[in-house]
């Protein structure tokens, strides 16, 4: 659906969101936000991109190196061991930052070498220990990027844009169920808010295993998506 729709059935759902008491620009914010949520929770914009590596350096703005990052995706972060004319791309493991300084507790001190963990929290990848030299796309990441904003009336979830992206036509009723969770409040029916929040995230998840099933492959490989 596109926006101006979303829009249509968010009021028919939400009788007392009339467009004189919720206006379109507030309602809007709640509809992203409700892509948003879905777009992390489920990673259904998996993508991967590679940017430099630079010597000596074990911190880097996930936002300056790759703009639309939302969420890690499963195949991780992979660092190449070789050169551009013949790369050598190895994964690299990850972990937490309590989970380094608990098992590696000089993993700060460490000089440059072969990065071998990664941790990501918040805007800040960390490489240990950092690399012992400079390359373009020497790092690939996988990841979930974040969805582009709905704008203009005709532009759908996801994509922001006149391009429907059909595959992910299912969560409609996703953003939907989010938006009567978020809006209910406004009209004084907070004692139905958790009602309304379960719902929400009962469909997010029907939608999202809907969303993962294979049926050109084995049940069993289907466990590895």
């Amino acid at each position: 659906m596109t926006l101006s729709q979303l829009r249509t059935l968010a009021r028919a759902y939400i009788p007392a969101a009339k467009s004189s008491v919720l206006d379109n620009t507030t309602l809007d914010l709640i509809l992203n936000n409700a892509v948003v949520d879905i777009a992390a929770y489920t990673c259904c914009l998996k993508t991967n991109k590679k940017f430099a590596v630079v010597a000596d350096q074990s911190e880097y703005n996930i936002s300056s190196v790759i703009g639309d990052y939302l969420v890690s995706d499963k195949p991780g972060l992979w660092w190449n061991a070789g050169t551009a004319s013949a790369p050598n791309w190895i994964k690299i493991d990850s972990a937490t930052m309590k989970s380094l300084d608990n098992d590696q507790p000089v993993w700060r001190d460490l000089e440059s070498g072969n990065p071998d963990t990664y941790s990501i929290d918040g805007d800040i990848l960390t490489i240990s220990p950092p690399p012992d030299t400079s390359l373009a796309d020497g790092f690939w990441l996988y990841y979930g990027k974040a969805p582009v904003a709905m704008s203009s009336n005709d532009s759908y979830p996801f994509s922001g844009s006149a391009t429907e992206y059909t595959h992910l036509m299912i969560f409609d009723e996703s953003i939907l169920r989010y938006a009567k969770w978020r809006v209910d409040p406004v009209f004084g029916k907070e004692h139905s808010n958790d009602v309304t929040e379960a719902a929400y995230k009962r469909e997010r998840e029907e939608k999202f295993q809907l969303f993962k099933q294979r049926r050109d492959i084995s049940s069993e490989a289907q466990l590895n998506i």
